[in-house]
């Protein structure tokens, strides 16, 4: 065998050393993990918010929805998140109080330090997004003055917990007692109920997003809930970001839901088919009767009062207005589901 010559051997050690720094310099750089300090100093994703902020129309909710889906999938890749809210110029309270549950729940998942959001440029916007403390949620100072010239503004009171306590709940539901006839004060056993409903009834199954199985926080059992007196008129909305009445009602009811139809029906339908029977069935994950009536005696209650109900779940919305003339109750199928339910008491305090 042939010797190799020394200047050979050095050859091929430059050359070994030569494609050993190559394939360093062609490897992808490590994944490190980053803390708190590098997310501060990275510049922020931006995502604009849709122009209006409602769930009845359908583009509007299908914006409000789509917007939702990539703001969870931003949360969970990294990185910071600022919400652009320079264009939003209409706020209903049903989208509004989706808007705050959902961000409420990233917030506490994933960090106060992670989202955060530019000023509205429309000033009622603003004074809305301060007035039930969102600007805050995101770490955002309060600029305005709201007074009771605010008219739409001034009277609306925001809460959220994972139980139903006085500490939570109660100082809004006070509110309420003190500007309601004492006939009336069924609504506010109603509010009880579907808050209790969302603690103690609600059938334990993850949401199913990218956020469900992260931590506590993103599957705690907590509720959102709005209330207004105005005009002579209560408005309540509360919010479940729980699976939805569609996913939660087969789990107690299969055999007289009639699963076997509905899964022939489109999504959507079925989604508002289970709504219908929600409206008829008081069984929980409980068990227990004195608990878990929810929608039934919640519709009851508005329809004695002639007021308007509007139930949004999943994918599927049915509205009910009992006032004097009004059309029969209407349904209503889309194509993107809320994964949750939003519900919606108006109820006149004069007759």
């Amino acid at each position: 065998m042939k010797r190799i010559s020394t200047q050979q051997r050095i050859r091929m050690g430059r050359i070994r050393r030569f494609r050993e720094a190559q394939k360093a310099r062609n490897a992808p750089a490590p994944q490190r993990r980053r803390t708190k300090t590098a997310l501060a100093v990275a510049k922020p994703r931006s995502l604009a918010a849709p122009k209006q902020i409602r769930l009845l129309d359908n583009e509007c909710r299908d914006d409000l929805v789509g917007f939702l889906r990539c703001l969870r999938k931003a949360a969970t890749q990294g990185g910071r998140i600022q919400i652009d809210f320079k264009k939003t110029e209409v706020v209903h309270s049903c989208g509004t109080l989706l808007l705050v549950a959902e961000i409420d729940r990233m917030v506490r998942s994933v960090g106060a330090h992670v989202i955060s959001c530019t000023y509205p440029e429309n000033e009622n916007v603003e004074k809305v997004f301060q007035q039930i403390g969102l600007l805050r949620l995101l770490g955002k100072d309060h600029r305005l003055e709201i007074t009771e010239a605010d008219h739409d503004v001034y009277h609306w009171r925001y809460a959220s917990g994972i139980d139903v306590s006085p500490l939570q709940a109660d100082p809004i539901l006070k509110g309420i007692k003190a500007q309601i006839p004492k006939s009336y004060r069924r609504v506010v056993v109603g509010v009880e109920e579907a808050m209790d409903n969302s603690v103690h009834h609600a059938y334990i199954e993850l949401r199913g997003d990218r956020l469900s199985g992260k931590d506590e926080e993103a599957d705690a059992r907590r509720w959102w809930l709005f209330a207004e007196v105005l005009d002579d008129w209560l408005h309540v909305n509360f919010c479940d970001l729980g699976i939805g009445i569609p996913r939660s009602l087969p789990k107690s009811w299969t055999e007289e839901a009639g699963d076997i139809v509905t899964l022939a029906l489109s999504s959507a339908k079925k989604d508002v088919r289970m709504i219908k029977r929600a409206f008829e069935v008081g069984r929980t994950r409980t068990e227990l009767m004195h608990r878990g009536k929810g929608l039934k005696n919640i519709a009851m209650a508005a329809e004695e009062l002639g007021g308007v109900l509007t139930i949004h779940s999943n994918a599927g919305c049915i509205r009910k207005d009992f006032r004097p003339g009004k059309l029969p109750p209407r349904s209503y199928t889309y194509k993107r589901s809320i994964m949750g339910t939003v519900i919606q008491w108006s109820i006149p305090l004069k007759k």
